[in-house]
């Protein structure tokens, strides 16, 4: 399930509108962001983290995105 955030909500988290550097993978909101965005699934998107790491430059190539 995707969970839509509001444009506030963004910018009161701190992070605005500059690309995250790594994925908080206790945040859900974020990691429901990341999985929508990489257009795979939250449990893909675990594995690849579990992985890689959650560095998003690693996950994208991990993934092929």
């Amino acid at each position: 399930m995707i969970q839509l955030v509001t444009v506030a909500s963004m910018l009161a988290s701190g992070r605005g509108g500059n690309p995250f550097a790594t994925i908080d993978t206790k945040d859900a909101s974020e990691t429901s962001y990341w999985a929508y965005r990489l257009n795979v699934s939250h449990k893909e998107l675990l594995a690849a983290i579990d992985k890689v790491g959650p560095s998003v430059a690693a996950v994208r190539r991990n993934l092929g995105r």
